[in-house]
């Protein structure tokens, strides 16, 4: 279905914007984003692609705000992301170490396991392509996502879908969104409306987000941030599966109460 990006003001994102920074959740205003950097010329080492997929598998399945405040301490546990340190170690000391902090899932086992695999096929990429910088800005956004989550690709990480693709572009300064549980709801029909359907699609959140970009010159991952903090558990905790009506500054644009 065809995504109606034209149904989501961009009033909606600046009021969720104020209420964010007045509220004390968030302020972006001022920020120096990973896309910034980008666009200024910073070239992101094999480490920090590294530290952009494994805070990705961190993100999956659990209470992102648990992770975020223990950011330091992964970065130890992970020995700043050297892979050939990583390497040494057998899975289980990263899901007892990750579990230690606060910041395990149901999901920690299986992703700990796949590193050794995911760091062969990012070496694979680098060596196919010169650099992981260079594959990820070789093509369009969608078409490394495509590469890196569809089953069957040579470049496919392991443990990481659709969205899981865009958190890691995301944190390494490729632009996008994260079409995850709090995007496709919040743009669904009964809430803001972009979907006929409950839950919006990948591409609705992705086109979505694009065409406010462009209204209010954000960028999309400033955009994506914005909306899932005013949704997300120890964030705004407005736009949840039961959402804080009375609290809401978009609830003249919603649906749910219509």
């Amino acid at each position: 279905m065809k995504g109606r990006n034209e149904m989501v003001d961009k009033n909606v994102v600046y009021k969720i914007k104020d209420y964010l920074k007045r509220t004390g959740v968030a302020d972006i205003d001022g920020e120096v984003t990973k896309m910034d950097q980008r666009a200024a010329g910073k070239s992101f080492t094999f480490s920090e692609h590294l530290q952009a997929v494994i805070y990705s598998l961190l993100s999956a399945q659990t209470v992102w705000a648990n992770v975020e405040r223990n950011l330091k301490n992964i970065d130890a546990l992970f020995f700043h992301y050297v892979p050939d340190v990583i390497l040494t170690n057998d899975y289980t000391y990263y899901v007892n170490g990750l579990h230690r902090l606060g910041c395990g899932s149901r999901l920690t086992n299986n992703q700990m396991k796949a590193l050794p695999d995911i760091i062969a096929t990012m070496r694979r990429i680098e060596r196919d392509y010169g650099g992981l910088d260079n594959f990820v800005t070789s093509k369009p956004a969608k078409d490394i996502v495509r590469m890196i989550s569809s089953s069957g690709s040579k470049y496919k990480i392991k443990q990481f879908g659709p969205a899981l693709s865009w958190e890691y572009l995301r944190n390494i300064g490729v632009d996008g969104a994260k079409p995850d549980v709090h995007m496709k709801r919040i743009l669904g029909r009964n809430r803001l409306g972009v979907s006929r359907a409950d839950n919006a699609s990948d591409d609705e959140v992705i086109n979505t987000i694009a065409g406010l970009s462009k209204d209010t010159g954000l960028w999309m991952a400033q955009i994506d941030y914005l909306f899932w903090a005013y949704c997300a558990t120890d964030k705004g905790e407005i736009c949840t599966a039961n959402p804080a009506c009375s609290r809401c500054v978009i609830r003249d644009y919603c649906n749910h109460n219509r």
